[in-house]
């Protein structure tokens, strides 16, 4: 119990002694204290362009050869959901009373020229839409990234990008998940997405881009730690291939994209994923005040799954979307299938209709475990823009119809309202 109780106490300070550890690395800038201190914007330039220029740069000196940057960096995102739904002959309203959805700080560093690091950390987990609560504390690192500049270092002329990293990074296969929570235009992403965007990894990557080519390549360890993983379970390799297609459609901006990932972890020692393989190609483009993307996911869950939750999977997502208001009101829709080959082969989102069937909710079974062979879901939304995706609010309504074997297992429309902000 003591022992516990001494982890447990620890394990708080870990989140305040990284940032500590690199800030404190001001001292050896070797400047003065009027050079290292970043002077306030004007304050005619108002609330927004403060937010919107990294105001928690705490030096900044391109000319020191030690030090040249350190800054403290967060998100904040609160949201409700309503949902009025019918799973297994009953009807239900569920209120889930509101939750913070993410609340991470991190710190950053660039030094020696070549070198960035920097890591943010979980500071909330809020269960109460599950009926628990919500504990504010440091509870583990999000991302955690050690980076290299090899174009700048080697002066690799053909690449406007090539770079090396280490560390604990998000595995970004759906095009969805590779958009940031800080800009993503629907409030959850669709479920496809979600079924092969798994927890932060520890791995190896590559980073580059030459003319209008880009493509990224990794090996992340499948082992499950709180800060950084070993490697002794498995394996995951992801990589990812793009072509800039604007020129020959004669758009402002579209691309074409692939990307593909594979776990070699036959003991399934370490964190649970959700497939075999996956693999997504993508679309996006943007005209004037209309963006697009499309996407289409494929891919084969675990062998040892149980219950027909194995087999094959696949599906689509189409998301458009038009500024009504530019740069200020922008409506999304996006629509998605998805589908598999066995009985309970895919699941819809934990947030929040699977949460609704959780037995200090609505308790009932089918929705608590959310699977099926066939998933439509509709999502409706307009966001605002305070200070672009600075600062946001976001509304939308959604519906899903799930079914298994040709039973009806969830049909209903949840309702959302958000706030982002991140500085």
């Amino acid at each position: 119990m003591n022992n516990e109780t001494n982890v447990a106490s620890i394990r708080p300070l870990r989140g305040v002694a990284l940032a500590l550890a690199i800030t404190s690395a001001s001292a050896l800038a070797g400047t003065s204290a009027k050079s290292t201190i970043v002077e306030s914007p004007e304050p005619e330039k108002g609330f927004c362009d403060w937010l919107s220029n990294k105001p928690g740069t705490l030096y900044k000196n391109k000319e020191n050869p030690y030090i040249q940057e350190l800054g403290i960096f967060g998100r904040f995102h609160y949201q409700h959901a309503w949902i009025d739904g019918s799973s297994d002959g009953k009807d239900f309203w569920y209120d889930n009373e509101g939750d913070f959805r993410r609340a991470r700080l991190g710190a950053r560093a660039k030094f020696l020229n070549y070198f960035h690091i920097w890591a943010n950390a979980d500071m909330v987990r809020d269960t109460r839409p599950a009926g628990g609560d919500a504990d504010w504390d440091y509870h583990n690192l999000y991302e955690a990234k050690f980076l290299f500049d090899a174009q700048k270092a080697f002066d690799i002329d053909n690449h406007s990008r090539f770079t090396l990293g280490y560390g604990k990074s998000e595995v970004k296969t759906a095009y969805e998940s590779q958009t940031s929570s800080k800009k993503i235009k629907t409030v959850e992403r669709s479920a496809i997405s979600n079924k092969i965007f798994q927890t932060t990894l520890t791995g190896a990557w590559l980073d580059a881009c030459a003319g209008n080519w880009s493509y990224y390549g990794g090996v992340f360890s499948t082992a499950w730690d709180e800060e950084i993983a070993s490697w002794n379970a498995g394996e995951l390799y992801h990589a990812r291939l793009a072509y800039d297609t604007s020129d020959c459609l004669s758009l402002e901006q579209s691309e074409l994209s692939a990307a593909f990932a594979y776990a070699d972890n036959d003991d399934f020692d370490g964190i649970s994923l959700n497939y075999e393989w996956a693999g997504a190609l993508a679309f996006t483009a943007e005209q004037g005040r209309a963006n697009y993307m499309a996407n289409l996911i494929f891919g084969e869950n675990r062998d040892d799954a149980l219950d027909d939750r194995g087999g094959s999977f696949w599906g689509v997502v189409f998301m458009p979307s038009y500024w009504l208001i530019d740069n200020d009101l922008e409506a999304v829709f996006r629509y998605q299938y998805q589908a598999a080959s066995e009985d309970k082969g895919i699941r819809i989102n934990s947030r929040y209709a699977r949460t609704a069937g959780a037995v200090e909710q609505e308790d009932i079974s089918l929705l608590r475990g959310g699977r099926g062979d066939q998933h439509h879901s509709a999502y409706l939304g307009l966001n605002y823009y305070f200070c672009g995706n600075h600062s946001k609010v976001m509304a939308g309504v959604e519906y899903d119809d799930l079914e298994s074997d040709g039973d009806d297992i969830y049909h209903g429309f949840t309702y959302f309202l958000a706030y982002r902000m991140y500085f």
